[in-house]
């Protein structure tokens, strides 16, 4: 499985029968990510920032879009969406945002794209079994800082990836990984992962370069 950051909170999975684009963003929300090509998007919740479905190219037929919650199985990857909050309670301008759990290749991987209030226990429940996060940790409709490694703490993953932030501004990340009390490493232009690599109980921040 090859996971990369395309900018903002968009990242694409690709495994070795699909390709999953999350949350990419339109022109209009500024700087852009090309043309990824994609059998499945994913996108948290409407804003241009999330939902730029015309900037993914398709891979094999057009893309199926999926933006809300409930259970899926597309191409060999297994798929359930949650939403962050209760109607929206407690979420900036109370967005109903759509988490999402992936799971191909015997590899749990979790997207929080949106989650801009603490997930509840129904979406612990279902991201809670994660090996890898993907988690914003500078966008304005998302958790922050230390409120972001919490989150990330309770969910107990082997692997996490901050996406969401400027690399020119490290203090986000610094913030973030301070408050998971953890040493990231060298940022990478893709991340290889296999089954072995989530099976012990090493702790990894993962640190992608955006490709924006």
């Amino acid at each position: 499985m090859d996971l990369t950051w395309l900018g903002g909170a968009a990242t694409r999975m690709r495994t070795r029968n699909a390709a999953v684009v999350m949350d990419p963003y339109d022109k209009s929300a500024g700087g852009t990510m090309g043309r990824p090509d994609a059998h499945i998007i994913t996108v948290s919740h409407d804003d241009p920032s999330r939902n730029g479905v015309a900037q993914v190219a398709p891979a094999d037929g057009d893309p199926m879009v999926l933006n809300g919650p409930g259970e899926y199985e597309i191409r060999g990857v297994i798929i359930e969406g949650v939403r962050s909050s209760l109607l929206g309670e407690g979420d900036p301008a109370g967005l109903r945002s759509t988490l999402w759990l992936f799971e191909a290749e015997e590899i749990r991987v979790a997207h929080l794209g949106g989650m801009g209030v603490a997930p509840t226990s129904a979406a612990m429940d279902v991201l809670g079994v994660a090996d890898i996060v993907f988690v914003p940790i500078a966008l304005p409709d998302a958790l922050q800082g230390a409120d972001a490694a919490k989150a990330v703490r309770a969910m107990q993953p082997s692997i996490v990836i901050p996406i969401g932030y400027d690399p020119a501004d490290p203090t986000a990340l610094k913030t973030f990984v301070s408050a998971l009390a953890a040493t990231p490493e060298e940022p990478a232009s893709r991340f290889t992962v296999s089954k072995r690599d989530v099976a012990d109980d090493t702790k990894r921040v993962v640190l992608l370069e955006a490709r924006a």
